[in-house]
């Protein structure tokens, strides 16, 4: 990643030539730019960020420099109030095992059914499994 000469961040690093703190600079830049893709396709300004946030807008504005560390508290609320994700995590697949039975002594192999939905059937009626 490449900074804008005279930056007091690039400095640093040049300096101390941190790997992980060039990281997180890299993932704040990310973020903050996110924020402001966000908002332009909205017609927002920062400052509209502020009040939907109830902040200050020379807080907003520091963050959107990319300099400040958000918490995933900051970022979830950013994305609560613009109603969009600003990272994304792929769910976490759900699994779900169970043993068929043809009658009491034949047992078939176990199986897994990814992202489905289960029934079972009970006294003729069926039912979602949970």
């Amino acid at each position: 990643m490449e900074f804008p000469k005279n930056n007091i961040i690039n400095d640093w690093l040049q300096e101390n030539g941190n790997p992980e703190i060039a990281k997180l600079v890299e993932k704040n830049l990310a973020i903050a730019n996110k924020i402001h893709e966000m908002l332009e396709e909205r017609g927002l300004k920062a400052a509209d960020l502020a009040r939907m946030l109830d902040k200050k807008p020379s807080e907003i504005s520091k963050w959107l420099t990319g300099t400040h560390t958000f918490t995933t508290k900051t970022i979830t609320k950013i994305e609560t109030v613009l109603g969009e994700d600003i990272i994304h995590i792929e769910a976490q697949k759900e699994f779900v095992y169970f043993k068929i039975y043809v009658n009491q002594e034949d047992e078939l192999e176990e199986t897994s059914f990814e992202n489905s939905e289960v029934f079972a059937t009970e006294g003729g009626l069926e039912k979602k499994v949970s």
